[in-house]
């Protein structure tokens, strides 16, 4: 049978263009990456969604390969990480309930008990028993994240209850006046020379950089102790203890953070530097306050 060259020559064009057509279809879908993309040795690979994790890079001929997450674990945003989030446990002796229930796009969401409340926000490690109010009525009932407040006392003020209150005052502003003129006498709040103001008055700041150095001064007993101080129960201390059986110095550092975010982002130095000085560990204080002042400086 004849076949005209003209009709061979158009079937063959048809053909091509078809190709580079599909050709151009693939690659406009292998370049949608709704989740945005990273770069990996010049090409643009997808991130995995939420909710998986990663486990191969894109190539010329493949996407990015990725699998969900197992249970007990999450991933909440897009990522190329190889290893998802493990979920968080709402601990029931710290008065916690769970009120969501982690997903493996979601981490668990915890809330306070009836009657219990935390004011920390994202810091919220344990709540606490509200007040009850029992001497003077309630006047706003407790939240989560509220304590109760109580009514003022209304019971009227004598003369004589003022004069011997200001008395105390004076005598105990007295006293304390000698104690601290005695003290400085004794140059028992000087350290090279420069006065060290009492813990309370220590300049808030974020404590999380300084751990490291701080754990190297002190030792388990001594982060237990604190620890205690602070209210802390011996299952959560325990735990910390568990989890790194074979690293003390992981051990003082786990322990020690948790304390720290317990205390508030700005609250933590000085509570520390003041429980060690009760704890008549001045020197152990006075290492810390070195450290401390030594980062800030650098």
């Amino acid at each position: 049978m004849y076949v005209r060259p003209h009709l061979v020559v158009f079937l063959w064009c048809a053909m091509l263009t078809e190709g580079l057509t599909e050709g151009r279809r693939l690659r406009t879908r292998r370049g949608v990456c709704e989740n945005g993309t990273y770069q990996h040795e010049g090409r643009s690979c997808c991130f995995c969604q939420t909710g998986h994790r990663f486990l191969s890079h894109c190539t010329d001929k493949h996407d990015t390969k990725c699998e969900w997450c197992g249970h007990g674990t999450y991933i909440d945003h897009p990522n190329n990480d190889d290893k998802c989030q493990p979920c968080q446990i709402c601990d029931s002796n710290a008065n916690m309930d769970t009120m969501l229930n982690c997903s493996s796009s979601s981490n668990t969401v915890c809330r306070c008990k009836d009657n219990y409340y935390c004011d920390k926000g994202d810091l919220c490690k344990a709540c606490y028993p509200c007040d009850t109010c029992e001497k003077h009525g309630v006047k706003e009932k407790c939240t989560e994240t509220t304590n109760t407040v109580c009514h003022d006392a209304k019971e009227p003020v004598h003369l004589q209850v003022v004069i011997v209150a200001v008395l105390v005052s004076f005598i105990l502003v007295a006293g304390v006046g000698v104690v601290v003129f005695w003290l400085c006498r004794k140059r028992k709040y000087r350290f090279k020379g420069r006065p060290i103001e009492p813990a309370v008055h220590l300049t808030d700041l974020d404590l999380d950089p300084y751990l490291l150095d701080i754990v190297e001064v002190l030792d388990w007993k001594t982060v237990k102790r604190v620890a205690r101080r602070s209210g802390m129960r011996n299952t959560e201390i325990e735990e910390h203890e568990l989890n790194n059986k074979n690293d003390v110095k992981e051990q003082k550092y786990t322990l020690l953070q948790a304390w720290s975010q317990r205390q508030g982002l700005r609250g933590a130095y000085p509570a520390l530097i003041k429980t060690l000085h009760e704890m008549k560990q001045r020197k152990t204080a006075d290492e810390i306050q070195t450290i401390v002042e030594k980062g800030q400086t650098e």
